[in-house]
């Protein structure tokens, strides 16, 4: 499972919850629209003509017209049924329905023309609404007409104004009646049901001759012979006109002779939408492990159109199968990997240049044989200082012009800082140096930014190593561009760094003297945000050191090596000197935040650690609640007792006290509580990955509700995205830190900052 996840576009829980609302749509009809306006689209060109064996007898406006008073009496009909039934019809399906009127003597006449026919002629029953009645109201033909004569159902429920479905078997009082259309096609069932009329029939084809015609003589056996005949109004002025899907009003007499059609060909089927749930589930795994936001919108495409195509052809075979629900869920998906898509190129994309950024080199295939060079900007900083407004886009646009013409056709990659990346294919392996040369060549003259003419200088630096990872050859590459630039070289090749590393472990400590006192080592500052107000207030002061000839230098390298050579006490207290000192000057600017500065658990049994800080507050008069130290929990407390007594120094001077990388390392509750921490720090690794791990969101949720229950002050650490934000938010968490936030950064850069953004401030 993890497997999958990883490869995924998207995580399993935005397509669990996309599932989710695919069902709830389904069971609740949602998608519904979007299959009836595709069945009537497919309905506007039906193709498919009815058999002839149903006509239909109509009293149309013309027989209307002819008619005494303008109305086809029941005296007419009379006539008109011992007509149809001399002709020698199958079966006649009367659409009227036959109730006793005070006074009127047609009816009689009309039943004895029915009871004529016997058992061959087939009665309307129809249920509708009633006026004054708040219930449907079933109206059975009159007694008169005797017991041979079939009764025979012609409700129908209107779905979306329109009539979609037919009874096959209709309930009403009791009592249990095929429908017309069934007792066309000679079926039935033993429960009520209904079935969905094949929308594929064209109504244009229906053979409709008029009860005047009939009457007259001019239509008889030769027209209605052997038939079954359908009597019915079609008159426009007659209130029998339904709309059919796909087509305007229509009398009801066709869609009673299209029902019939329907069930002659065959048994209607209804799959619903689960079918094509799970079609459009099963393309979107498949989409979805290509790992690729255009592999999957080709393949989501096909598969719509292959719905399409899939309802339409079953339509053909009286199988109805609902789409709208696999659509909506494919929909759904696809907007979420467009999204995750956009934002990931946005990650991989430099926003100056458009070019693809160093992550886009470190992610894509194996480098394999390719040689890697690196290009950096001399001096870069200085010229984003120096050059006004958007120029430094026009510079980096012109550099990344000179640099393409040495790519090669390959892609060229470009970080921050002026720092550029490519690959070189291994048969150019001999024309690199030759190349550079060229490259170097161009930047002889100067770039033109607006009025100003700049002086570029490039270094390069080349890792031809065929081993490592793909960041591992990128830094070397890096790291030997940095060292051309120290040594005024055009260009240098990275060498195995095997010695280098023995050498770094055995002159550790000088190296670390050398660094503490040529400014190597440096502090950073990175901000920290209350999140309910979105207000700065504190910062993390951390540990960064920029080796001459290895580059930056991971903390986590250098602070673990610290600890191995005795190092680390002397290292600490470089930072909390420089982060005390910068957090009296940010109160003496009106900048009232908290300092949080790093300690090792394994320094807390010096006895003279509280002494020493209390010296350095003193001496820059900074008030110690306004220092935070955060205990690395990760680290093996030597001296219990003594770790003990520093920590209630620490309380007792009033500083706080934080529990940093909480979820990792010794951590345990009884540890947590003898601490009597101010706050605890949740360990990055929970936090950026809370939104696809359910089992980490867990550990953070507790934790917040942890350290609430404890009066302390819930910090996530790791914060890469709007979405953790608000999640964080949401679980009650106090302050947050991370990329999302602010980087870490010079002392300088933060109180610049601050001062453009005083809204920031906290008093």
């Amino acid at each position: 499972m993890p497997l999958a996840t990883n490869r995924m576009i998207i995580s399993w829980r935005t397509l669990g919850l996309s599932l989710l609302l695919a069902i709830v749509v389904g069971v609740s009809s949602i998608g519904e629209p979007i299959d009836r306006i595709y069945d009537a689209a497919v309905a506007r060109v039906a193709y498919r003509p009815v058999s002839g064996d149903i006509v239909v007898v109509g009293v149309d406006d013309r027989s209307v017209t002819r008619s005494r008073d303008g109305r086809f009496s029941r005296t007419d009909a009379a006539a008109l049924i011992d007509a149809i039934n001399k002709a020698g019809p199958r079966r006649l399906f009367v659409d009227f329905d036959y109730q006793r009127r005070e006074g009127d003597t047609g009816l009689a006449q009309v039943a004895a023309a029915a009871r004529r026919m016997g058992d061959r002629i087939v009665l309307a029953v129809s249920t509708r609404s009633a006026p004054g009645k708040d219930h449907l109201v079933t109206y059975f033909p009159d007694p008169v007409f005797g017991d041979k004569a079939r009764r025979a159902s012609i409700a129908w429920e209107y779905e979306f104004w329109q009539v979609w479905r037919v009874p096959l078997m209709y309930e009403t009082e009791g009592r249990l009646l095929p429908s017309f259309a069934a007792e066309m096609a000679g079926k039935s069932a033993d429960k009520p049901g209904s079935f969905r009329i094949d929308l594929t029939y064209d109504p244009r084809t229906i053979q409709e001759y008029s009860a005047e015609d009939v009457l007259n003589g001019k239509v008889g056996a030769r027209e209605l012979a052997g038939k079954d005949v359908i009597f019915g109004p079609t008159a426009s002025s007659l209130d029998d006109r339904h709309y059919l899907p796909g087509h305007d009003l229509v009398p009801g007499a066709y869609i009673h002779l299209i029902a019939g059609e329907t069930l002659r060909r065959g048994n209607p089927v209804d799959l619903g939408w689960i079918p094509g749930l799970a079609i459009a589930l099963a393309a979107t795994l498949i989409g979805l492990w290509a790992n690729a936001g255009r592999s999957f919108r080709i393949i989501a495409l096909a598969t719509a159109i292959s719905m399409f195509v899939a309802k339409f052809l079953l339509a053909t075979m009286l199988v109805t199968l609902s789409i709208g629900t696999g659509l909506l869920f494919l929909a759904a998906i696809g907007t979420n990997v467009s999204r995750t898509s956009r934002r990931r190129s946005a990650q991989r994309e430099n926003p100056i240049s458009g070019l693809p950024n160093f992550e886009a080199l470190r992610t894509q295939a194996a480098f394999g044989s390719a040689t890697v060079v690196a290009a950096k900007v001399v001096n870069f900083e200085d010229l984003a200082a120096f050059i006004p407004g958007d120029g430094i886009g026009k510079l980096v646009e012109q550099v990344t012009r000179r640099l393409q013409l040495a790519s090669q056709g390959t892609t060229l990659h470009h970080d921050l800082d002026g720092t550029f990346a490519w690959l070189v294919p291994y048969y150019q392996h001999s024309q690199i140096e030759g190349q550079l040369a060229g490259l170097a060549a161009l930047f002889n003259a100067p770039l033109t930014i607006g009025e100003l003419r700049v002086d570029v200088a490039i270094a390069f630096g080349v890792n031809d190593e065929f081993e490592g990872s793909n960041a591992q050859r990128l830094a070397a590459a890096l790291v030997a561009a940095e060292r051309a630039i120290r040594t005024r070289s055009l260009w240098t090749k990275y060498t195995s760094r095997q010695k280098e590393d023995a050498g770094w472990q055995l002159s550790f400590h000088s190296q670390l003297e050398d660094a503490l006192t040529g400014g190597d080592i440096w502090v950073a500052f990175q901000p920290q945000y209350e999140i309910a107000t979105n207000k700065l207030v504190g910062v993390e002061a951390l540990a960064r050191w920029t080796h001459p000839t290895r580059g930056p230098i991971p903390p986590d390298e250098f602070i673990v090596q610290a600890e191995k050579s005795q190092d680390i006490y002397r290292l600490t207290l470089f930072v909390m000197d420089q982060a005390i000192r910068s957090a009296a000057q940010l109160r003496e600017r009106g900048m009232h935040i908290n300092m949080s500065v790093n300690l090792s658990a394994t320094l807390l049994d010096h006895s003279d650690l509280v002494g020493t800080i209390r010296v350095m507050l003193t001496a820059h008069h900074l008030p110690p609640e306004v220092l935070t130290i955060e205990i690395t929990e990760t680290a093996q407390i030597e001296n219990s007792r003594q770790a003990r007594q520093t920590l209630a120094q620490l309380r007792r001077t009033g500083i706080r006290l934080s529990i940093d990388d909480y979820g990792t390392g010794q951590s345990n509750l009884e540890y947590l509580t003898e601490i009597e921490a101010d706050e605890i720090k949740i360990d990055k690794r929970f936090v950026m990955t809370m939104r696809d791990s359910q089992r980490n969101l867990e550990v953070v949720k507790s934790t917040i509700d942890l350290a609430h229950r404890l009066g302390a002050v819930a910090v996530a650490e790791g914060i890469e995205d709007a979405q953790t934000m608000m999640l964080l938010g949401q679980l009650g968490c106090d302050v947050g830190q991370g990329y999302h936030l602010g980087k870490p950064q010079l002392f300088s850069e933060l109180t610049a900052a601050l001062s453009a953004s005083p809204q920031n401030r906290t008093a």
